[in-house]
């Protein structure tokens, strides 16, 4: 792949960023948004960025030939770019040649459709992984609390070239906090701002945000960063179902945290399931505006999915951390039969596993091939559990007979990283 002058993308970038049809994710409902500059770019996708001594590799995948291109908008420029025309397959640009420790955001995009992006994030000591999304007008942003050997940090990304304007309401196992600051917070075009919730609040036992897009087009993110290694996680839209094929990793003890914002209480139910089925169900009340969480780590050591249901709409999701390392990520909140994992075994020098959960009564065969390739091998996942795939491709393209939910985890010595698959809808099937 070839380097390009930056204002390739710059340009199309910033009217486009927000507005090109995409395959649906599980990242809120996609806002309308201005039309497309032009008819030859269709799939465009935000990556809000984490610092913490990483660079990003950001990745797109894309079941026809087409062009990929990736950029990083800073402080109201571009300030450095990439392009690549692409097969079947995927693309990607380990940001790191370049510039190092870059702690920004990306917007990625892709000129054919379906398509999906992801970004893995490695450092000489941490790694994670998160997707790319759509726009949304409201966020929630769960899972962590702050202690003092850690930071928690919300990050707001502005893609677009016009003013970017949110509220915050932060909640914390004291209820509503009342922090006037951030009642309205204005980011500039093209840039982003980071919210330490350290400073803000000091140590929480609990910690959990909702964005509310009142101008323009952003992105939020959190990430934690200490001893245990790096977390990104994003928002989400409340559910009644969330589905985890990744509820803990091996060598971490996981929490499942379950926010309910709604005005009443929710009486959830949650089932652990490992690769032979079933481990255990168990059932909690979530209070109204309140947050509860569920220690995976007190049923299982191993590596175990879930599925989460609720009365009314929630926001889940998991955080999982030891000698292994530390990781977060929501869940998604429906399974489907078609899911692309674009960044998985893109890393050569990291490790990089599947994880496909099979909530049904039912065994199903899924089948496995590299991204833009077919005829992969099929795999058969039992009733109502989680499984592992161990599986050499570049990018993956998981095709199902059923409906099933897909996490892709990335690993090295002392970290580890979750991030969920995209879920696809191609003509014809």
């Amino acid at each position: 792949m070839k380097r390009i002058v930056i204002a390739v993308l710059a340009g199309l970038t910033a009217i486009a960023a927000a507005s090109m049809p995409a395959p649906e994710i599980s990242a809120g409902l996609v806002d309308d948004l201005p039309l497309p500059p032009t008819d030859a770019r269709s799939g465009v996708w935000f990556c809000p960025g984490a610092a913490g001594e990483v660079d990003p590799i950001l990745v797109a995948g894309v079941l026809e030939a087409g062009i990929v291109g990736f950029s990083l908008p800073s402080g109201g420029e571009v300030l450095d770019s990439f392009q690549s025309r692409i097969e079947p397959g995927v693309g990607d640009w380990d940001v790191g040649d370049g510039l190092f420790f870059h702690p920004g955001p990306a917007i990625v995009e892709a000129s054919s459709v379906p398509s999906a992006a992801a970004v893995l994030y490695r450092g000489p000591a941490r790694v994670a992984a998160d997707g790319c999304y759509l726009a949304a007008k409201e966020w929630f942003l769960n899972g962590s609390g702050i202690d003092e050997s850690e930071t928690l940090t919300l990050r707001l990304f502005n893609p677009l070239l016009e003013q970017g304007r949110v509220s915050l309401e932060v909640i914390s196992e004291f209820g509503f906090e009342p922090l006037l600051d951030l009642e309205s917070v204005t980011i500039g075009p093209r840039a982003w701002e980071d919210i330490s919730l350290n400073l803000l609040l000091g140590e929480r036992e609990q910690v959990a945000v909702r964005v509310a897009v009142t101008e323009g087009v952003v992105i939020p993110g959190l990430h934690s960063a200490g001893p245990n290694g790096l977390a990104v996680w994003p928002g989400e839209s409340p559910s009644r179902a969330w589905e985890f094929p990744v509820a803990q990793v091996p060598g971490t003890a996981a929490t499942i945290s379950i926010w309910n914002p709604g005005p009443e209480p929710a009486e959830v139910g949650l089932e652990i399931m490992g690769e032979e089925g079933p481990v255990g169900r168990f059932n909690l009340s979530v209070g109204a505006g309140r947050e509860e969480r569920f220690d995976v780590s007190g049923v299982t050591a191993g590596a175990v999915g879930a599925v989460v249901t609720a009365s009314q709409a929630v926001v889940a999701a998991v955080r999982t951390i030891g000698e292994a390392g530390v990781a977060a990520s929501v869940g998604t909140p429906r399974p489907a039969t078609r899911w692309l994992v674009p960044a998985h075994g893109v890393a050569g020098d990291l490790g990089s596993f599947l994880y496909v959960l099979n909530s049904a009564d039912d065994p199903v065969d899924v089948s496995v091939s590299s991204l833009g390739e077919q005829g992969g091998p099929v795999l058969r996942v039992p009733a109502r559990a989680s499984v592992r795939l161990e599986v050499p491709t570049r990018g993956a393209d998981l095709n199902a007979a059923g409906p099933i939910s897909v996490a892709w985890v990335v690993a090295r010595p002392g970290d580890v990283g979750i991030g969920l698959g995209v879920p696809i809808t191609v003509e014809g099937q």
